[in-house]
């Protein structure tokens, strides 16, 4: 994360991040009492920002275990929570340890096995910006999204 920070002074000036490593504010207990988050923007002050970062340095091995780690889940849906739209969300991957199509993979096999919560801890406006409005086909048009990795529901895999 520090590397990343050096690499980017601009983007991590003390007026564009809120908050390092805290938890998350809006009583999410019910979702993960202990989650944290590792980098709050202020993005009132920069749009190209997004709300939250988090840096993952996992190898493929690890990314591969995701779906089956509930700590790991908590803390996504956490995020799910708190994001307007999927670009207010960054998970920025190391990628000498592991490439973006795995992580991709990973995050699809989440929410193919969480997916019914996924969806009911999903902040309202991050479903509508995804175009999950109708409830009666929320499952079918998240199943779509889920299964191509390509669409917008992965764009907060971001390389580092």
């Amino acid at each position: 994360m520090l590397s990343t920070f050096n690499k980017n002074p601009k983007k991590y000036t003390p007026e564009n991040i809120e908050n390092f490593d805290m938890k998350f504010e809006k009583g999410l207990d019910d979702i993960c009492a202990n989650c944290r988050y590792d980098v709050k923007f202020n993005n009132n002050r920069n749009e190209g920002l997004p709300l939250f970062e988090e840096f993952k340095s996992y190898n493929s091995e690890t990314w591969s275990k995701i779906a089956n780690d509930k700590g790991f889940i908590k803390q996504f849906e956490s995020y799910l929570q708190e994001v307007d739209e999927i670009k207010d969300l960054a998970y920025v991957i190391n990628t000498k340890k592991a490439n973006v199509d795995e992580v991709k993979q990973a995050f699809k096999e989440v929410f193919k096995r969480n997916s019914d919560e996924i969806l009911k801890f999903m902040n309202p406006k991050l479903k509508e910006s995804l175009n999950l409005t109708n409830k009666k086909k929320n499952v079918i048009k998240f199943k779509e999204l889920i299964d191509d990795t390509n669409s917008e529901l992965y764009n907060f895999i971001k390389s580092q």
